[in-house]
């Protein structure tokens, strides 16, 4: 997994535009993995397989799911 790099200004879930860090790996056959962290607590995870499915779980900074979207053939 990649190190994490920083970010400035971009809008968290909860509304708050924030700082944060972003982890992104992409292993060139289809699979990527995205982490978004912002400082205020909030998450975004994306997960593309190599089916071409999607999994994306956006989080606030309480905890609570705002979004957790499954598209495609990968469900597991």
């Amino acid at each position: 997994m990649t190190a994490p790099k920083p970010f400035i200004g971009q809008r968290a879930p909860c509304g708050r535009s924030t700082r944060g860090q972003r982890v992104f790996e992409d292993d060139n056959q289809g699979y990527v993995f995205e982490h978004l962290t912002w400082d205020c607590g909030c998450q975004a995870i994306r997960r593309q397989y190599h089916d071409g499915s999607v999994e994306r779980q956006v989080l606030d900074h309480h905890g609570r799911v705002r979004s957790d979207e499954h598209s495609g053939l990968h469900e597991g």
